[in-house]
């Protein structure tokens, strides 16, 4: 199996307002590419979240697999805090502190290379989803 860098996107999510986050406040070894490796899961997700803060969203961990036998985590995908579509609980009227769901495609994947004994990104999307309200300033 061969891992790129950018995962394929469909030209339709193009539509919508997928785009690759503005690089250029950033040094070559700040932005997410698939084969870094750390020492430690806890450095990766750092490395993500700092990386995301500086380009403009956040993220929240979404899975964590864990292996059967040590119970120790083996992978994890860490998301934008806006990749998933749902609807409020709460009335619209009474509803104040919206968040913005929107479907976002920004997200690494790490895993555990148990023959190196580091934690190394095999999958990185990079395209983020565009704000709905710079979409209509636009």
């Amino acid at each position: 199996m061969q891992l790129s860098d950018v995962t394929e996107v469909e030209s339709e999510e193009m539509d919508l307002g997928y785009e690759l986050p503005d690089h250029s406040c950033l040094q070559e070894d700040e932005i997410p590419r698939v084969g870094i490796r750390f020492v430690q899961l806890q450095l990766a997700h750092e490395f993500y979240v700092t990386y995301a803060k500086k380009v403009g969203f956040a993220t929240k961990i979404r899975t964590t697999t864990c292996d059967k036998i040590t119970k120790e985590p083996v992978n994890q995908a860490i998301h934008c805090n806006r990749k998933r579509f749902r609807r409020s609980r709460v009335k619209a009227p009474t509803w104040k502190n919206t968040i913005s769901v929107t479907g976002c495609k920004a997200r690494i994947y790490v895993k555990f290379d148990k023959e190196k004994q580091e934690w190394v990104f095999f999958k990185v999307e990079l395209r983020h989803s565009v704000n709905p309200e710079k979409l209509a300033n636009n």
